[in-house]
């Protein structure tokens, strides 16, 4: 009789499990479904910031349908997903991230911004696609990774920054990439951010990849926090007239006295 009770238990038991495993499979798949639709309503994500918001918002502890929707089917929700995962910067996102890329031997465009720390994947990446490479080869992904080098404390960053502005020292002032080198050469993009005031004018403040000139111009937009509200998002906006405005989007990583830039992305030039 007792080992009859035993075994039922155990069935009961088994089936409990087997039961929380599909609501838990369950609610896994509503909730990917729901950041699915979210990433395919962000058509863009100068134009589309309050949708990158709410998938700021949510996607840390929606990490696991972020990476799941890399392999979508629909290459627009894969790219986005991508984005997204960068923008959060989690230690988990980007590492199946990078794990992701280097499933594809052929390679695979990189969209979306650069965030700290740095990892070897970067660096190989910078040894191979902007160390010893023309600089007019470089492109956008040339410009994140001056900004990710030169907010980066570290040694390595340090090192790489140098060979890569060594590199480029021929390059006109007027370009992208020389607009980024003389920034960085003249302002404080690892310094602590203080102050009482709200974030966005701190940003303001303290937007060292916008030159003197340009501030006049400057508007800067808190679009929301992730969260854990240890990371904010920031739109800057330069509006000099028509056909002369540059977005860049900021991600500002909470510290114990302040704030310190974590990626920074120029999103859109006209």
């Amino acid at each position: 009789m007792r080992r009859h009770t035993i075994s039922l238990a155990l069935l009961l038991l088994l089936f409990a499990l087997l039961g929380a495993r599909e609501v838990f499979a369950s609610a896994e798949s509503r909730t990917y479904e729901n950041t699915r639709k979210l990433l395919s309503a962000m058509d863009d994500v100068k134009n589309d910031s309050d949708r990158l918001a709410v998938l700021f918002k949510i996607g840390d502890r929606r990490i696991g349908d972020l990476i799941r929707a890399l392999d979508d089917p629909d290459s627009d929700i894969s790219l986005r997903a991508q984005i997204v995962i960068r923008y959060l910067g989690s230690a988990k996102g980007m590492r199946e991230l990078i794990e992701w890329y280097d499933k594809r031997p052929n390679g695979h465009p990189i969209a979306g911004p650069v965030p700290l720390p740095l990892r070897d994947w970067d660096y190989k990446f910078i040894n191979t696609n902007l160390i010893g490479k023309p600089p007019e080869t470089w492109r956008e992904i040339g410009v994140r990774y001056i900004y990710a080098l030169a907010i980066d404390d570290s040694h390595q960053s340090k090192s790489k920054l140098d060979a890569i502005v060594k590199n480029a020292s021929a390059v006109d002032e007027s370009t992208f990439v020389g607009h980024a080198i003389k920034q960085i050469r003249t302002g404080t993009p690892r310094e602590l951010i203080t102050g009482e005031r709200e974030l966005a004018e701190l940003v303001l403040d303290n937007a060292f990849f916008v030159s003197p000139e340009d501030k006049k111009h400057l508007t800067v937009r808190l679009l929301g926090f992730n969260g854990n509200k240890d990371k904010a998002l920031v739109q800057v906006y330069i509006n000099r007239g028509r056909l002369a405005e540059e977005w860049y989007h900021v991600v500002m990583r909470k510290c114990e006295q302040g704030w310190k830039f974590f990626s920074i992305t120029p999103v859109a030039v006209s």
